[in-house]
């Protein structure tokens, strides 16, 4: 019946194996191909009286069932979302986006003639795809017609958008504005988007250190921009980096929350896809994925629940680097500096060197970076900034790294905290002359074990 998950390729709805039960009975065959049911589902919704977008929800919720057997999908949201935004639903404009949705879904088939996407690895590093085959691939995610790859354990589909109540309500009705837009007349329809996928083999933890160690010549804090920003304000995009960092899961995605990753996946939606369809998750540790290419983006400033969708959009050129730090959640009562844990410093160096090594490769000189793995991953702020700039340093790229100017830094056993954004200014005016090398020594002497340590005085002395 089902075809089983290809190891190699990520198997999309029009592929002749998959078969659906048809549960609404909407084709005459016994268990008909899902594509069968997919298309005449669409071609039965078009011919109906209640053919406008304020009916889309509901053929989403007879698609799940159809294909996934799921006959409770929560579209209340989605509903309200766009009942607020189309007051007038038979207007012009809405009637084009439905059709344009739905055009964009029955044209898979023809985006994709083998049915299937090869997913990036070491053996099949480059994906390119058409605007016009994006939107074929996000139509099926509005669809809730996909499955999840091979790995993924969160989904692959906006079902996740669509139900009420959202925690984050605001966040997610800019994600829904933001993939709507998208199928807006706005860009070239053959305007290419290239999806990479770059790894470096890994050496043992005493190896990678040697080759830290080594790089003397290279003045750390040069490759230090320090952008302060609040939850309030932070942009997105950056104003004038045209290169972002996205601190990503090792199973990377959107969601319904607004982590930096969210929003940013969100806001730019070929980035949509990648996560959910294009690799089998986990990302090694060796690896990094980049995306670039002339993107459609919205503006959106603040970040969590202080996020907001700014409503407009830009066409740029723009480069985002996917990399995942080490979460070291540590238990509140450890005595451990998890981040100096030689096995995690060294995974996390050979990650951030990996991902700007590829950055330098397409000769990008700068990039927007937040707190890489210092937010809900419990990283310190410190360890994973330096970590950060010594890679970024060690390639040549200019690290802008966005730090809340509010955000306080607590030495265990030491009274008083002091602002991240001040340790990390006093390092850039008095280590200028501090190498890479210099740093990694400094930052193997610690004692990884004695959290009492006050990481930025010893590093300074």
């Amino acid at each position: 019946m089902h075809m089983a998950h290809s190891s190699e390729r990520y198997v999309l709805p029009s592929h002749p194996s998959l078969i659906s039960l048809d549960p609404l009975g909407i084709c005459d065959e016994e268990n008909p191909s899902r594509w069968a049911v997919i298309s005449l589902s669409i071609a039965q919704f078009r011919a109906s009286s209640s053919y406008d977008l304020l009916h889309l929800p509901h053929l989403i919720e007879d698609l799940s069932y159809s294909i996934h057997m799921n006959g409770n999908l929560d579209t209340r949201f989605l509903q309200r979302y766009i009942f607020q935004k189309s007051l007038d639903p038979q207007s012009p404009t809405k009637q084009a986006l439905l059709d344009r949705i739905l055009d964009a879904a029955l044209h898979l088939p023809d985006a994709f003639p083998s049915h299937d996407v090869p997913y990036l690895q070491d053996s099949n590093p480059l994906l390119q795809l058409s605007t016009s085959k994006i939107k074929c691939l996000l139509a099926h995610q509005i669809l809730n017609t996909l499955q999840p790859s091979k790995g993924n354990t969160w989904g692959g589909t906006f079902a996740c958008w669509y139900s009420d109540p959202q925690p984050l309500e605001n966040a997610v009705l800019g994600y829904l504005s933001s993939v709507f837009t998208y199928f807006l007349p706005s860009q070239d329809e053959s305007s290419l988007v290239t999806y990479q996928y770059s790894s470096n083999r890994r050496q043992n933890s005493l190896d990678e250190f040697a080759f830290w160690n080594s790089c003397t010549t290279i003045p750390l804090f040069e490759y230090l921009i320090i952008d302060p920003v609040s939850t309030t304000t932070v942009p997105f995009p950056h104003p004038n980096v045209l290169s972002t960092l996205v601190a990503s899961n090792k199973s990377p995605g959107f969601g319904a929350a607004c982590t930096q990753e969210e929003l940013v996946t969100a806001a730019c939606p070929p980035l949509l896809p990648m996560g959910a369809l294009f690799v089998s998750p986990p990302i090694p540790s060796d690896a990094a994925l980049l995306v670039f290419g002339n993107v459609l983006l919205t503006k959106w400033k603040g970040q969590g629940r202080e996020a907001i969708h700014l409503g407009t959009s830009i066409l740029s050129k723009q480069t985002f680097l996917f990399i995942d730090a080490s979460e070291v959640d540590a238990p509140a009562s450890s005595t451990a500096i998890a981040d100096l844990n030689p096995d995690i410093l060294s995974r996390d160096l050979h990650k951030a060197h990996t991902g700007f090594q590829a950055l330098a490769r397409l000769h990008v000189k700068d990039i927007a970076s937040p707190l890489w793995g210092a937010g809900s991953f419990g990283g310190d702020p410190i360890v994973k900034a330096l970590v950060l700039v010594m890679a970024a340093a060690r390639v040549g790229v200019r690290l802008h790294l966005s730090v809340d100017d509010q955000r306080t830094y607590d030495i265990p056993g030491l009274s008083g905290s002091r602002k991240v954004i001040e340790i990390l200014r006093d390092f850039k005016e008095n280590c200028g002359s501090m190498s890479i090398g210099d740093m990694m020594q400094r930052l193997t002497a610690i004692d990884w074990c004695d959290c009492g340590v006050d990481i930025p005085l010893y590093l300074k002395t």
